[in-house]
């Protein structure tokens, strides 16, 4: 079988389910350039539902960015009765709005929120993503947001460092709970697709 197509999915499944062992692809493409147009999904589940992919799937895509990603982490604490301390001393709290790339494509990141004097005045938490924030981009330190107090007492730094902590504890819980905002573009076509055939399964019985 020759296939021409850029993105050969055929010889993709028959990588993934034929012999560990046989030195060829039947479509002639090296093994590595069938790897990188797969993006990672290493499942013969996954290269089963773009064999059976429908042109009338529609996929909805919703992406996290930068500034989303902050105010739902924060929301998601405030809202656990959290932040009474840490709003009686904050002079602001500004997510990133501008910095880029803007979208959260991928959760391969830890967040990080450091605590620290001003290089004028106040006690800052700047919040971070460590790590990768798109699967193919490199990884980094991408800035979330930032909480500024003018407080520069002893008890001021406990207070933002503790709500640190409580934004990472979230994070954590935030990223589990909207998993699906950080699948792969090919990741969610191949759910909405596992999606489709069952509902067509169900219709049929």
């Amino acid at each position: 079988m020759k296939c021409d197509k850029p993105m050969c999915w055929l010889c993709v499944w028959r990588y993934i389910v034929g012999p560990g062992n046989d030195p060829t692809i039947s479509c002639g493409h090296p093994r590595t350039q069938v790897r990188k147009q797969f993006a990672g999904s290493s499942t013969a589940e996954t290269c089963k539902e773009y064999l059976e992919d429908d042109p009338k799937v529609k996929v909805r895509i919703t992406r996290e960015t930068r500034e989303t990603l902050m105010r739902g982490i924060h929301q998601m604490a405030v809202d656990d009765g959290h932040y009474t301390k840490t709003a009686a001393i904050l002079d602001y709290f500004l997510p990133d709005t501008w910095s880029s790339p803007t979208e959260v494509k991928c959760d391969e990141f830890t967040f990080v929120a450091e605590a620290g004097f001003g290089g004028n005045e106040g006690i800052y938490l700047n919040c971070y993503a460590q790590g990768k924030i798109h699967s193919d981009g490199d990884k980094g330190i991408w800035r979330l947001g930032t909480y500024k107090t003018l407080d520069t007492s002893l008890a001021a730094m406990q207070t933002l460092s503790e709500w640190g902590g409580t934004l990472t504890y979230f994070a954590r819980r935030y990223l589990w709970e909207h998993h699906d905002r950080f699948l792969s573009d090919r990741e969610l076509r191949a759910k909405a697709i596992r999606e489709h055939l069952a509902e067509k399964e169900e219709d049929r019985t």
